[in-house]
């Protein structure tokens, strides 16, 4: 049985929700309003007003990177696999900021909490510092050795990589503004600000999707156009972000700005410690990533073409859930912070009953009807067949991410970002990556045994943080 809640008025306290039971035969029951009481309405309304702005702002970049790939796949099949294979590249890189990132967000949080600004000024300027350092060499070494990172996709089209190298090329040139724009967002919002941030990125985007069309359709730039898009955007938020730092966090003032601008290396290292469990988390699902897209190729170009589209349609089940999961992280620490260990506890059964909520509404497109949603990008009958078995397969699986959303923002808000790093080590390096291997070279899985690896890894994730969960010491974890 499947249960489906509709809210008319989700900004009232979810007045007017009706709820519906749906069997195994079609036919819908409306539940009893005493079902309605497992619901804390004035926990879903703060979560609410935290996760919505995100939402907008992750829709948006939904919508960016949808309308992305959308220009590419229009120069063709091999375009559109080296634009998947080089954001899959990119997307590792993409992760190293939250080894500042991550520590930011979860101390500010408790020091808002702890109503204590002189701190939050210290994490401010010690976690802008270093995502500036951290930007800067992790772009100089990729420049460097961008042909030895090409080399995990092994033999695949030469003329794919070659394209893949030009959007990795352009792109790197942002990657300093999108280390100081994850910083500087972290921080604004862990005081309970998400929609200014928000407001940035969704401007960001806009510029984004305009010189799309621009580089690619008008001046016939190609995928390294795409790329050119996406760093002038970054530094449109990088200019933004930082009049929203000043405004927000040294109220406008110069004094206080100068006043704090010096280096405490006891802070950074706090910092570091909190991010240094988050970016090994982070960063084994988009490098396990790079292997699974090198054992996809491996399997043909139409493969290829599938994976990187279908992965960009699972941006929007992540919509809600990146909202979800950045209002839980704020409002944990800050709970912490304020030592309310039930607001904790009611905070995470809520986050769970939307989080399946969100998932049921996705399982409706994505195995009901996917053909139509790869169809939207490509002709190609084989990429659309492919792509329609990736999106119900891996699906399969996905349902199961709303124990890593809830219980993973419950650990980033309580500062103890070990638990996730073990549960994705786990399910993409014990589960994603041997399963794959195994039943594409040892059994004529193909694909599909990708699309099943990509599932069960995780399964995997959920049955590790769930168990770590319920033991309970994350809520007096010291940071």
């Amino acid at each position: 049985m499947i249960t489906i809640t509709i809210s008319t008025n989700i900004d009232k306290y979810l007045q007017n929700s009706i709820t519906f039971l749906l069997n195994e035969h079609g036919v819908i029951y409306m539940l009893d309003e005493k079902y309605l009481k497992y619901y804390d309405r004035e926990a879903i309304s703060k979560i609410w007003t935290l996760a919505w702005p995100v939402m907008v702002g992750q829709l948006l970049h939904t919508m960016m990177v949808i309308a992305d790939m959308w220009f590419i796949a229009k120069l063709g099949s091999v375009e559109a696999a080296a634009a998947g294979t080089g954001t899959s590249l990119i997307g590792v890189i993409h992760v190293f900021p939250a080894l500042v990132a991550s520590g930011a967000i979860a101390l500010v949080a408790r020091f808002t909490g702890a109503e204590d600004e002189k701190n939050i000024k210290a994490i401010t300027v010690n976690g802008i510092f270093l995502s500036i350092i951290a930007g800067l060499i992790t772009m100089v070494l990729s420049f460097i050795f961008v042909d030895q990172l090409l080399w995990i996709f092994g033999d695949a089209d030469k003329t794919l990589l070659g394209l893949a190298k030009e959007y990795i090329t352009v792109a790197l040139i942002g990657v300093p503004f999108f280390f100081y724009n994850a910083t500087t967002r972290a921080v604004v919002q862990a005081t309970g600000d998400t929609k200014n941030p928000v407001k940035v990125f969704v401007f960001a985007n806009i510029v984004n999707i305009l010189l799309d069309y621009f580089f690619i359709m008008v001046l016939g730039k190609g995928i390294g156009g795409a790329a050119a898009a996406t760093v002038i955007a970054e530094i449109s938020a990088f200019t933004l972000m930082s009049i929203l730092v000043f405004r927000n966090i040294y109220k406008g003032q110069i004094k206080s700005l100068v006043n704090s601008l010096s280096i405490n290396l006891g802070m950074a290292i706090r910092i570091l410690k909190i991010g240094i469990f988050a970016v090994l988390q982070m960063i084994t699902r988009p490098f396990t990533g790079l292997i699974m897209f090198r054992i996809v190729l491996a399997q043909g170009v139409a493969a290829g073409a599938a994976f990187g589209i279908g992965g960009r349609m699972f941006n929007f089940v992540f919509i809600f859930l990146a909202g979800l999961g950045t209002a839980m992280s704020v409002m944990v620490g800050q709970s912490l912070g304020k030592k309310d260990y039930a607001a904790v506890d009611q905070l995470i059964k809520q986050g769970k009953a939307l989080a399946t909520f969100n998932m049921l509404i996705f399982a409706i497109p994505f195995y009901i009807f996917p053909k139509l949603l790869i169809g939207a990008f490509v002709q190609d009958a084989e990429v659309i067949q492919i792509g329609a078995e990736y999106l119900r397969i891996t699906y399969t699986g996905v349902l199961f991410v709303v124990f890593p959303v809830t219980y993973g923002s419950a650990f980033a808000g309580a500062g103890d970002t070990f638990p996730p790093m073990l549960a994705s080590i786990l399910g993409n390096w014990g589960i994603k990556i041997p399963l794959a291997y195994i039943l594409t070279h040892f059994f004529s899985f193909s694909a599909t045994g990708v699309w099943w690896a990509i599932a069960l890894s995780v399964v995997m994730e959920a049955i590790v943080l769930t168990i770590w969960f319920y033991k309970g010491k994350w809520k007096e974890k010291k940071i």
